[in-house]
């Protein structure tokens, strides 16, 4: 009788989303690594916007304004042909040395550049499941500038987080 009661608990609590094998599944838990973080920064409701080809004090969150691939000048040149979208890059003036997660909310390709050569990427993963974000990306840095290249991007807004790990 207790099993019965508990299976029709679950079965009416289903619709609400407080119970069931799908509560709380979507496709931010199949990246491989937590996004905590970065759905927080997204879902914040703030983030600074910052125009392409700026430079940044150090590492975080924010919203960069790309401009049309025809006119997008890169530090390095990308590994993919031109293609179109919008583009652009960012320079992170002091960031320490270490792993970092860098996450993008929308499409784009990303190259991650410093001492003017591209960064090897550690682990990648790429989902269209995870409302708010589309891809995370894990690389190893000096502590030197940073900068990041993004093309291909659909809209004129891409929301970045650059976060070291623990």
């Amino acid at each position: 009788m207790r099993d019965v009661l508990v299976a029709l608990v679950a079965f009416l609590l289903m619709p609400f989303g407080l119970a069931g094998p799908a509560a709380g599944h979507d496709g931010c838990g199949r990246f491989g690594w937590q996004l905590t973080r970065e759905i927080e920064l997204f879902s914040d409701g703030y983030m600074p916007a910052v125009e392409a080809s700026s430079w940044l004090p150090r590492e975080g969150a924010f919203v960069l304004l790309l401009t049309p691939m025809h006119s997008t000048l890169y530090v390095v040149v990308p590994e993919r042909g031109r293609d179109d979208g919008f583009g652009g890059f960012v320079t992170l003036q002091w960031i320490a040395a270490g792993r970092y997660q860098v996450t993008l909310a929308d499409e784009a390709w990303i190259d991650i550049v410093q001492d003017d050569r591209r960064l090897p990427i550690l682990a990648s993963a790429r989902r269209t499941d995870c409302p708010g974000i589309r891809i995370s990306l894990q690389v190893d840095v000096e502590s030197k500038p940073l900068t990041l290249q993004f093309g291909g991007a659909k809209g004129r807004r891409l929301g970045i987080a650059v976060l070291r790990l623990p």
